[in-house]
């Protein structure tokens, strides 16, 4: 057996174990949200939280799951209830605590169909315009990817 094939092979063997402990995972911290929703809670370390803490005890440790009440809304659509909310509390000052940002996003599933989308629509100048669209990395040069894909793994028959 050569070292790629058994490299493909431990991939293949490690990506289905780490699937297989986020599902376990997954179910032991709803077990605990559970548990901290109906067991006992104490105060949170940081008295400049709001919030309270369960202490899920183990064998041999114990590990804090935190109820906070004080999540700061990160981001919020111009014009929606959390904007006009947040105006109507700060007014002016809303600019010194959130930036309004635009951007601009793809429309197409993927590259593929993007640049078939260019080519309808564009015609002749589609390759300027897809080579302007390009990502790039910070010294201008295209960047590119190169991944294994490991969902499409056939058996050999």
């Amino acid at each position: 057996m050569t070292t790629l094939s058994k490299s493909v092979d431990r991939g293949l063997e490690i990506r289905a174990l780490m699937q297989e402990l986020k599902d376990e995972l997954d179910t032991i911290e709803e077990c605990l949200r559970h548990a901290a929703l109906a067991g006992e809670q104490v105060e949170l370390e940081d008295p400049d939280r709001e919030g309270r803490q369960f202490l899920a005890r183990g064998t041999e440790s114990t590990v804090p799951v935190v109820l906070t009440a004080d999540m700061v809304a990160q981001t919020f659509a111009d014009g929606s209830k959390t904007h006009a909310r947040l105006a109507e509390v700060a007014g002016e000052k809303l600019g010194q605590f959130y930036r309004a940002v635009t951007t601009w996003k793809i429309l197409s599933k993927t590259g593929k169909a993007f640049r078939l989308e260019a080519m309808a629509i564009l015609g002749n100048e589609a390759p300027a315009f897809i080579t302007a669209a390009l990502a790039r990395d910070k010294n201008g040069i295209p960047k590119s990817q190169i991944k294994v894909e490991w969902d499409r793994a056939e058996d050999i028959k």
